[in-house]
């Protein structure tokens, strides 16, 4: 069931190559198994499961005049996310991500090229701020530089919510920590952004409080099948991970932080936040498929109450 409720994802698009090996992957050797090819990119990923989650939602990404933007604009319109927000660059190539994954569906190789991202600067989103600002809420994906990160978060009035993306971008967030409503780091992007080791709850928990204290309203670090530990400044807590029949990890962490924003919208406890963001990636690892079919409000609500049992 959709709801009035609007945002927007600043962040990256792109087109995902994916090899999956049938059995086990050694290097410098090819296997047999099967070869993906799909829209990707962590800011079209988190576009696209929040509008099946219902929310009325817009993507703004950089894209070149390729065929690879054309197949991201029409997967969008499929998913129901609008792309006019979106940047076209002449002559620029639209973002593309090569990965491996194991046996298991866990990427263990990647290569991007990414380097249309760069073009999303203070000058070319200028004219973009009136449409954000018009947003229930708007996600940041730290695929953007520190410059537009910093920019955005000065001129944005709405809430906003930041998915770490990696441990190399991670730290771009540093200089907006203050002005986000949520952070979404795993493990090693946590460990970048405070220093501190992160490897179990205990340390999770010390981490997600250090972020806090730097301003960030509320902090989910996500710890893979263990679950995730979240904190604001009432509460610190830990949420085990359920069991699910794993087909491919990538694009997990992007249905987490949709289901973050999707439970902003619904003004959502920490906890039930923390619970949708589970739900919402345990539904995603179950699919072959970056964003998976399979999500939608419904589906949610039911994943959820099955974790809160």
């Amino acid at each position: 069931m959709s709801f009035a409720a609007r945002c927007a994802v600043v962040g990256a698009a792109n087109i995902d190559i994916g090899g999956f090996p049938a059995g086990r992957l050694a290097l410098q050797d090819s296997a047999p198994g099967r070869v993906t090819f799909s829209a990707g990119g962590v800011g079209r990923n988190i576009a696209c499961n929040l509008a099946r989650l219902g929310v009325d939602t817009r993507l703004v990404a950089a894209l070149g005049d390729d065929a690879f933007a054309r197949i991201v604009r029409e997967d969008c319109a499929r998913a129901g996310v609008g792309t006019d927000l979106c940047l076209t660059f002449p002559g620029a190539s639209s973002s593309c991500y090569l990965f491996i994954a194991d046996a298991g569906g866990d990427m263990q190789l990647a290569v991007n090229d990414m380097s249309v991202c760069d073009r999303l600067t203070p000058e070319a989103l200028e004219d973009r701020l009136e449409a954000l600002n018009a947003m229930d809420a708007v996600i940041l994906d730290a695929n953007l530089s520190a410059g537009t990160l910093e920019f955005l978060a000065r001129r944005l009035t709405a809430p906003l919510l930041a998915d770490a993306v990696s441990t190399a971008k991670a730290p771009r967030l540093a200089g907006i920590l203050p002005r986000l409503w949520a952070l979404k780091p795993n493990a090693i992007e946590a460990e970048t952004l405070t220093g501190m080791p992160v490897h179990g709850p205990d340390s999770a928990a010390r981490a997600a409080r250090r972020l806090v204290e730097l301003g960030v309203e509320r902090v989910f670090i996500t710890l893979g099948e263990k679950g995730v530990c979240c904190a604001d400044e009432a509460e610190t807590l830990f949420l085990p991970g359920g069991a699910v029949r794993m087909a491919n990890a990538t694009g997990a962490g992007d249905a987490f932080t949709a289901a973050l924003a999707w439970g902003r919208l619904r003004d959502l406890s920490l906890r039930d936040c923390a619970v949708a963001g589970l739900a919402a990636a345990s539904i995603a690892v179950e699919s072959m498929e970056t964003v998976s079919p399979d999500i939608c409000e419904a589906a949610l609500l039911q994943r959820m109450q099955t974790l809160n049992e």
